[in-house]
């Protein structure tokens, strides 16, 4: 199970990526970090937020009170130093054709832990913005580790670094950390759908429909995303 767990950052390399990443967000981007104290302090905690840009598990990174884990794809990290300092701040690389399960395996591993871990289930970036479907990895996740869920909304990331942009530009980010959801929550009938209306809510996004590119969000998580979902 050791060889499992996601990789350990080295706390030198983390702390000071961290504040530098976070002093030029806040010029840059005008960042705002909203609800942070959401995070438990301790135990497993899976922080679940949509995917606008390759901004995204740096923000959410910065931006939780406690250290977090990510995976992501092995081409990513092609030059040497790059690899080399992912890997210092707590990036577990992957090949891009290792089976799924593999992956979840060592998030569940590091969850049952005690770690948190940071996931964005729509899998790959929006290509507009919307909040598209979440794969299943969320419910299995939760059903195997029992972990609490912090739902994340990412504001303006994607305008800020939309897919076809070579660099990011100086558009505000806002990210908003939404009530924890227990177990019996996201595992309820339609939990995982409602947790995705509640990441829209909070990112201020709308929602991609399974059928059609693009949907409004629900009017009432939209207008009051503190209302939806909140308590364990």
């Amino acid at each position: 199970m050791t060889q499992a767990r996601i990789v350990k950052r080295s706390r030198f390399w983390w702390l000071l990526s961290k504040h530098a990443a976070l002093a030029f967000s806040r010029v840059w981007f005008r960042l705002r970090i909203e609800g942070r104290e959401q995070v438990p302090a301790t135990g497993p905690v899976l922080l679940v937020a949509n995917h606008a840009s390759y901004l995204d598990p740096p923000l959410v990174g910065i931006s939780s009170g406690r250290e977090v884990n990510f995976l992501a794809q092995a081409g990513l990290a092609g030059f040497l130093p790059l690899r080399w300092w992912m890997r210092q701040v707590g990036v577990t690389l992957i090949d891009r054709d290792a089976p799924s399960k593999e992956a979840l395996r060592r998030i569940a591993d590091s969850l049952t832990a005690g770690e948190v871990v940071g996931i964005f289930p729509e899998g790959t970036r929006s290509a507009d913005g919307a909040v598209g479907p979440f794969k299943s990895g969320v419910e299995f996740l939760v059903r195997r580790t029992g972990a609490v869920v912090v739902p994340i909304g990412l504001d303006g990331a994607h305008r800020a670094f939309p897919r076809r942009a070579w660099l990011p530009r100086p558009r505000r980010i806002t990210v908003r950390f939404g009530a924890p959801w227990g177990p019996e929550k996201v595992l309820a009938p339609g939990g995982v759908d409602a947790l995705r209306a509640h990441v829209a809510g909070l990112a201020r996004a709308p929602l991609r429909d399974h059928r059609s590119a693009a949907t409004t969000a629900a009017a009432a998580v939209a207008g009051n995303p503190s209302s939806a979902g909140s308590g364990a």
